[in-house]
């Protein structure tokens, strides 16, 4: 009987251990560069998507279930996590004070600069998700703008094990 008890909490303790292994394993996400590639636009108050077009970059470093990502807009850094049920991640970020042009001649001074991201992991060099930018301006209504856009985040090559 005591060995039984002795064997029964063996397996308790090995069962536990490897399911709070599983939820510490990396994830499949891999860290370092990405582009984002637009897919969709959602709203585009102010032309920003074009005005950023070469600049839709993203490095990303993972530790944990912590997402920290340096955007390629603004020189901002998100900050972020990946959510419970595994490969889908969020990040944010801001800047304030900054100075900028809207609709193409509009010196603007922004309250504030914010972005969103919400993606998810298709492979370890791919991401889908939408994204969404937000200038704040206090004291000048025709510097407030949004975008917002659904688009594929590529590493590399981008293409995940079979598929082109």
């Amino acid at each position: 009987m005591v060995r039984a008890v002795s064997t029964l909490r063996r397996l308790c303790l090995t069962a536990l251990l490897a399911s709070t292994l599983a939820g510490c394993l990396p994830y499949s996400q891999n860290e370092g560069e990405y582009e984002l590639l637009p897919t969709e636009t959602l709203r585009d108050d102010c032309g920003l998507l074009e005005k950023f077009q070469g600049n839709l970059q993203l490095n990303l470093q993972i530790s944990g279930r912590v997402v920290r990502a340096d955007f390629g807009v603004q020189n901002m850094q998100l900050l972020g996590y990946f959510l419970e049920d595994g490969e889908a991640f969020t990040a944010d970020g801001s800047v304030a004070n900054v100075s900028t042009t809207v609709d193409g001649d509009n010196e603007c001074l922004l309250d504030q600069v914010r972005v969103h991201l919400d993606a998810t992991t298709q492979c370890s060099t791919r991401f889908r998700g939408q994204l969404r930018l937000t200038y704040d301006a206090n004291t000048d209504a025709a510097c407030i703008c949004e975008l917002w856009f659904r688009f594929d985040g590529v590493q590399g090559n981008g293409r995940c094990e079979g598929n082109p």
